[in-house]
């Protein structure tokens, strides 16, 4: 019986305002983030597609979609961001994902 009140939450020792809060802050982040992965996904399609015309071949599409994310630490750094490449490491995957996806569709 202990056991299973450890696994509960304790959600009734936030406050209503607290919570209200962080429904609020999470829908807004949810949203802005959902739009800037399309935003995103959409620029890496129209690169691929540029690489394609191009008559680029897979394995080059894929390291030249990495090297111009990589580079886009050096091109484009914000005021603050101190770690940028950071933020491009986490997002490769998908890009990577995304491009080949794109490469292949007919």
């Amino acid at each position: 019986m202990q056991l299973q009140a450890q696994r509960t939450p304790a959600l009734t020792s936030i406050s209503a305002e607290s919570t209200r809060n962080l429904d609020l802050a999470l829908h807004v982040a949810a949203a802005s983030s959902a739009q800037s992965m399309v935003t995103l996904r959409k620029c890496v399609c129209d690169c691929v597609n540029n690489m394609k015309a191009s008559d680029l071949g897979a394995v080059q599409m894929i390291l030249t979609i990495k090297a111009c994310a990589k580079g886009s630490s050096v091109r484009y750094r914000p005021l603050g961001d101190e770690y940028p490449t950071s933020n491009i490491d986490l997002l490769l995957d998908e890009i990577v994902k995304w491009s080949i996806i794109e490469f292949y569709r007919a």
